[in-house]
């Protein structure tokens, strides 16, 4: 079995027979891999604590020949993300994030870019003073731009116009009002702006702007739906994570 070394975090994670867990890591140097943490519900083992979800740090880990699947040896944990875990609509949103996350990369696909931008997300959930709308929002504009479906936001997608009428979900940019489809949000300035700052800024100022809830109700839900339309899925965490915030 040859030994390997990532840093990454933990994206999900399941039970796995009896006393183990199946963990899917997004790490920078593989990609989202799968690795087993074997006993990891006894009482004595050693990387019970940090095979947990939104674990970051680094781990070692074993491959054997022809799996796919690794053997968690060690993890040294550099942040466990603990004021997430302790809000439960924090914590489904994390769950969402994650979900998109997968489904937009897929196994063994590297991106240091996504990744960096799903930490930053994910910090900003459990140590800054934002809404958890607007980085649910801003990220999940990030990873579309980051993964290869950027709006198109300088002109009308069908036409070439100018005017700035709407945002078609299916073509994936701004139209205009005679191009309008069948799968369009109207979109004023302040979206529009919004939208554009999101999508062309510096990922580390990616939350630097002011929105009022108006503005961010419209914005994420042309965000939400561009993604499960461009990426056709729909995903069940962001229908609990909704469920939570009527509750809340």
């Amino acid at each position: 079995m040859a030994e390997l070394k990532a840093r990454g975090i933990i994206i999900k994670q399941s039970d796995y027979g009896e006393g183990h867990r199946m963990l899917t890591i997004f790490t920078e140097e593989y990609g989202i891999i799968k690795a087993v943490s074997y006993g990891v519900k006894r009482a004595k083992s050693r990387v019970a604590a940090s095979s947990q979800f939104l674990c970051y740090g680094d781990f070692t880990l074993y491959k054997a020949h022809n799996k796919d699947i690794m053997t968690v040896d060690g993890i040294d944990t550099i942040d466990g993300f603990y004021p997430v875990s302790e809000d439960i609509k924090k914590l489904a949103l994390s769950v969402y994030l994650s979900d998109i996350t997968y489904s937009l990369l897929g196994m063994n696909n590297p991106d240091l870019r996504i990744l960096h931008l799903f930490l930053n997300s994910i910090y900003a959930l459990a140590y800054r003073n934002e809404s958890p709308e607007k980085i649910k929002t801003v990220y999940e504009i990030k990873l579309m731009c980051a993964g290869g479906y950027a709006p198109e936001l300088n002109q009308c997608t069908s036409c070439g116009s100018f005017e700035i009428y709407a945002f078609d979900l299916l073509k994936g940019g701004v139209v205009c009002r005679h191009c309008g489809g069948k799968y369009i949000i109207k979109i004023n300035k302040g979206v529009y702006k919004a939208l554009s700052y999101i999508a062309s800024c510096d990922d580390r100022k990616m939350l630097s702007f002011n929105a009022d809830d108006e503005l961010l109700k419209t914005l994420g839900k042309l965000s939400e739906q561009f993604i499960s339309l461009q990426l056709d899925q729909n995903f069940p965490s962001l229908d609990y994570y909704k469920t939570m915030n009527e509750f809340g």
